[in-house]
This record gives structure tokens, sequence and C-alpha cells, in this order.
């Protein structure tokens, strides 16, 4: 027994070679779909990474912005669209029809140096910014509708003035004497055109 262990020991073993072991097509073969294979999580993964859904946020437009948006559409006045429309809906209707009667919508306006005073109600309210002729200017579209429609609210809901006929007091104030029968039916009729189309 320890004579045969001695011999097996003795004997070299020498290793085939791989080719003859191993079909060398098939060894390539093998290497090269590992690798795509590796190539495609790879790729994948970074991908997952470089993809960041964007959130989308939708705009929810109420009947009155859109209808506001409809009717100031191309006219100075079309910038002011998104805070008219988060007003009361008579104020929003009064600060349309309104500038629509004063400016056309911010057309024929008043300016300070050259420059837009957004004031298409021809408001004549107390500020650090006034033209020689008394209007005041703002300065944004934002400030101009909120301070301008805080006025409006005010007569809206604590002179209660409610129509267009009610509203002249912001042609003539509260006495009409100075201004002609003609004019004043004539303010009423145009600034009701257009606080109707928003105050349906």
């Amino acid at each position: 027994m320890k004579k045969k262990l001695k011999k097996l020991l003795k004997k070299k073993f020498v290793l085939p070679p791989p080719e003859k072991v191993f079909n060398k097509k098939a060894v390539l073969l093998f290497m090269v779909i590992l690798a795509l294979f590796y190539d495609i999580l790879i790729l994948d993964y970074t991908r997952s990474l470089s993809i960041v859904k964007p959130e989308i946020k939708t705009k929810i437009t109420t009947p009155l912005e859109k209808n506001i948006n409809v009717l100031l559409a191309g006219y100075p006045m079309e910038k002011m669209a998104p805070y008219i429309s988060t007003k009361e809906k008579r104020t929003a209707a009064f600060l349309i029809g309104i500038a629509k009667k004063e400016s056309n919508w911010g057309k024929y306006s008043p300016k300070l140096n050259g420059k837009d005073c957004f004031n298409y109600w021809g408001y004549r309210g107390q500020s650090e910014n006034m033209t020689p002729s008394g209007y005041t200017c703002f300065s944004s579209p934002r400030e101009a509708v909120n301070v301008v429609g805080k006025r409006i609210s005010a007569l809206i809901n604590d002179s209660e003035l409610s129509t267009p006929e009610e509203m002249i007091v912001w042609k003539c104030g509260w006495n009409c004497t100075g201004h002609s029968d003609e004019s004043v039916s004539k303010w009423i009729a145009d600034v009701g055109i257009y606080y109707n189309k928003v105050y349906q």
C-alpha cells in the first residue's frame, strides 16, 4: 500500500491546455455575451440616475379667468388678467368695465417720464408717484389691480354700489352736476356692456 502511494506521489500531473478542455469559439462567445449583459445593466442604471421626472403642476383655470383672458387678449391690460381674476366677481367686472371706458384697456393711459403708470381706470388716489394731471402711478400691474380693486370693493360693500348706474360716482363723484346727461348716460352704457360680459 505504501509503495503504491509513493509511486502515485512521484508521478507528475500535467494539466491539459485550456484549448483542449474548452472550445475557443464557445468561450469567446460567452465572454462577449457577458460583456454585453454588464454594459446593458450599467447603461440602465445610469439612465435611471439621470432621468428625473419633472413634477407636472396643472393650473386650474376658472371660468372667470378664462373669460377675462379672452376679453383682454392683445390689450396692454392683458398682463393684469391673473390678478383681476382673483378678485370677487363683481369687483372684477367693474375693473374690466371701467378700464375699457377710461383707457380702452390700457391703450390710452397716463404716463410718467415716458413710463406706463398701469393706471387704466383714471384713478386719482394719493400716492408718492403722481402725474402732473393728478393720476396715480403704480409700480406694477399687481399693485394697480390691488389698489384700484380695493377701492372698488369698498364702494360695492360699504356704499352698496352694485350696478354701473350706481358706480357713476367713479366718473363724477357723488354729484354729477358738472357733467352732461349725455356723457353720464354714455359712461353707464359703455361700462355696463363689459361689466355684464364678466358679471354674467
